[in-house]
């Protein structure tokens, strides 16, 4: 390696090789161990040479703290071209799709679980607050310039790209990954392209989104449309999969994917606003918004009865992980050291089955009752009409005689009239009545439908809270609680057959599993397929599936069945080279797997059953005041119907006196 000389005229010597790649490579500094120099294979460009000394004047702690940064140039002499630069060394960092991809993670960060992500999402948007703070911009946002620890620290590496802005001058970023690229950017060139912290906000939000979504890519999703939907026309038309718009947009998200609405609302919204359209007034959230949205989310995490790996947010009603490993087949947070060996499911020693199941049947069920019809307690007496409108009544009745009187009298002397008088009649009658007769009236019958429709409701409560069915509902919970109990170790005893005669496949799939797609060289393959593939879950070979494949956008159609075939071939393959040792028993990390969701289950069932007898009393006490509340309501109700009822009969003394006559 040639000798090189630092920005002040200074002698380094390069040390081992730590990585080589298409612009240069990565070397160890002799007596400088915290830092390590990349040397291009080219001198770089007079204006990129300007840019990395800008950047090395930049350099300060916090930037250090977050990013391979720039602290020296590297000269082939003295006063010669820049051919390379002095950066921190990032060592025990790996990149970020090794976290976020479930295969990736249970080989690299085996001890993660989702608040890991969610701490490490936090950190990636606190570095992106830190590089904007200084009036840069990262530009080429990707996977691949994000490294993280088995801290969840997070780290940029190749800032080399970023758009400089030193006050005088403004160095640009001029490559891009079409993927995380904003929507208003894409077709467009690099060369000569301008970005703002905004466009990077778009990036952000999806490493946000792919951590902790799984991986998943927002804009991968299963398209309704005709024809496929690549990832970059999604991003241009705004179709996020996963949001409220998704169905309007013809997208939906693909399957086995955390549920959008499991998302606190806060956090939801900034994913919406960063995938919808961003203008000035409503640009989308920046890295200070993701930090404090962030950091309350991991404050209010919980921790799941069945499994304590799975952490959820609140506004879940359950654990999501628990539905999505039942649904997909795949453990999304595995227990690092498992417990081993295998033996039955022993049930807790304070907890004594008899015991616990006599205590609930000593809890009586409640007795049988129908529900009450009452009827008036006491005779009711109708309130009458105040004077005045006795009297107004009375005269009511002297001038409804007197026009049916005439009217009759027309009738009959006059019968080609009747089609004249009869309305005439009506109209007449309908003056003639006095208004506060009317409206006391009104009122009285108002008063009686209410009191009906008071009556009815108490019925339907009754109905509802009065009888046994909640504390019967209950007691067939728990049976079936109690028969799940007693057939524990024997599922578990068959699902360790199961464990035992399925070796072989196990075998192929572990070994199938060590092979990732995104590191191997599979022809017609390319980054973008990847991407897709990783959104839908096919992280590796043994991923690969010809039903998998045929959910995967770009890989059912034309086109797309040629790299179908080719992952499948690739698979094949693997399987060809395949050798079959048969152990000496079932794998130990599978049976400490299998013990611990026996025990969670147990755990879960003796804390349903001792609760049983408490839960059971509750419910009989609360039917118990429920009965005694709507027995006197319905009394009361009763009454004041009948109340109603004789009130109204007062406007119709014959009536009542026929009411009396049929009682009576």
């Amino acid at each position: 390696m040639t000798k090189l000389y630092s920005g002040a005229g200074h002698w380094l010597e390069p040390g081992k090789l730590l990585g080589r790649g298409g612009e240069g490579a990565v070397h160890e500094i002799d007596g400088r161990p915290g830092f390590v120099a990349k040397v291009y294979h080219q001198p770089v460009s007079p204006d990129k040479a300007l840019k990395l000394e800008s950047m090395a004047r930049q350099a300060h702690p916090g930037l250090l703290e977050i990013a391979a940064w720039p602290v020296d140039v590297l000269r082939v002499r003295p006063d010669g071209p820049v051919q390379g630069f002095v950066m921190p060394r990032v060592n025990g960092y790996h990149e970020i799709h090794s976290l976020y991809g479930p295969s990736h993670r249970k080989r690299t960060f085996p001890h993660a679980d989702w608040s890991f992500l969610v701490h490490a999402t936090r950190n990636l948007a606190s570095a992106f607050e830190t590089i904007h703070a200084r009036g840069n911009v990262i530009g080429d946002v990707n996977p691949g310039n994000v490294v993280v620890s088995a801290q969840a620290l997070v780290k940029m590496i190749d800032c080399d790209s970023f758009q400089i802005d030193t006050g005088s001058r403004l160095f640009l970023c001029e490559v891009g990954v079409p993927q995380f690229t904003a929507p208003e950017l894409q077709g467009r060139p690099f060369h000569g392209l301008q970005r703002t912290p905004n466009h990077d906000a778009f990036g952000l939000a999806l490493l946000c989104f792919h951590l902790l979504f799984m991986g998943r890519h927002p804009f991968a999703g299963r398209y309704r449309g005709k024809g496929d939907m690549p990832i970059e026309r999604a991003i241009t038309e705004y179709r996020f999969a996963f949001g409220r718009q998704a169905a309007e947009r013809l997208m939906e998200p693909p399957p086995h994917t955390l549920p959008f609405e499991a998302l606190p609302q806060p956090v939801a919204t900034l994913f919406e606003r960063a995938f919808g359209v961003s203008t000035p007034s409503t640009p989308r959230p920046t890295a200070r918004e993701w930090l404090n949205a962030l950091e309350k989310l991991n404050r209010e995490l919980r921790s799941c009865g069945r499994n304590t790996l799975h952490k959820y947010p609140p506004t879940a009603a359950a654990c999501p992980w628990c539905a999505l490993e039942k649904s997909s087949g795949t453990v999304f947070f595995a227990a690092p050291h498992p417990i081993a060996p295998a033996r039955p499911v022993a049930g807790s020693r304070d907890f004594h089955f008899e015991t616990v199941w006599n205590r609930i049947l000593a809890v009586a069920p409640p007795k049988t009752e129908a529900m009450p019809r009452p009827g008036p307690q006491a005779p009711t007496v109708p309130t009458p009409l105040p004077a005045p409108l006795k009297r107004v009544q009375g005269l009511n009745v002297l001038k409804t005689a007197a026009i049916a009187g005439i009217a009759s009298i027309t009738a009959l002397n006059w019968p080609y009239l009747i089609w004249l008088w009869l309305p005439l009649a009506f109209v007449a009658w309908s003056l003639a009545r006095d208004t506060a007769v009317r409206r006391e009236h009104q009122r009285r019958r108002l008063a009686l439908v209410a009191a009906r429709r008071e009556l009815t409701d108490l019925r339907a409560a009754w109905q509802q809270r009065g009888t046994d069915r909640a504390f019967m509902r209950k007691l067939h919970e728990l049976h079936v609680l109690r028969d799940r109990y007693h057939t524990l170790p024997a599922d578990f005893q068959r699902d360790l057959q199961h464990l035992e005669t399925n070796q072989r496949q196990q075998q192929l799939r572990a070994y199938l599993e060590g092979y990732f797609i995104d590191a191997a060289q599979i022809p017609g393959i390319h980054a973008t397929d990847r991407m897709a593939l990783a959104s839908y879950g096919v992280e590796t070979a043994a991923d690969v599936t010809a039903d998998a494949l045929e959910t995967v956008p770009g890989f059912g159609q034309h086109r797309g069945r040629q790299r179908a075939a080719a992952l499948l071939g690739w698979r094949q393959s693997l399987e060809q080279r395949f050798r079959y040792t048969p152990p000496q028993g079932p794998d130990p990390a599978a049976i400490g797997t299998l013990q611990q969701q026996y025990a969670h289950q147990r755990s879960h069932l003796e804390k349903e059953l001792l609760a049983g007898p408490e839960e059971l009393t509750k419910i009989k006490a609360e039917l118990t005041k429920q009965r005694a509340q709507l027995n006197i309501a319905l009394i009361r109700q009763a009454m004041q119907e009948a109340q109603a009822q004789a009130d109204l009969r007062v406007f119709y003394p014959g009536l009542a006196a026929f009411w009396r006559r049929i009682r009576h």
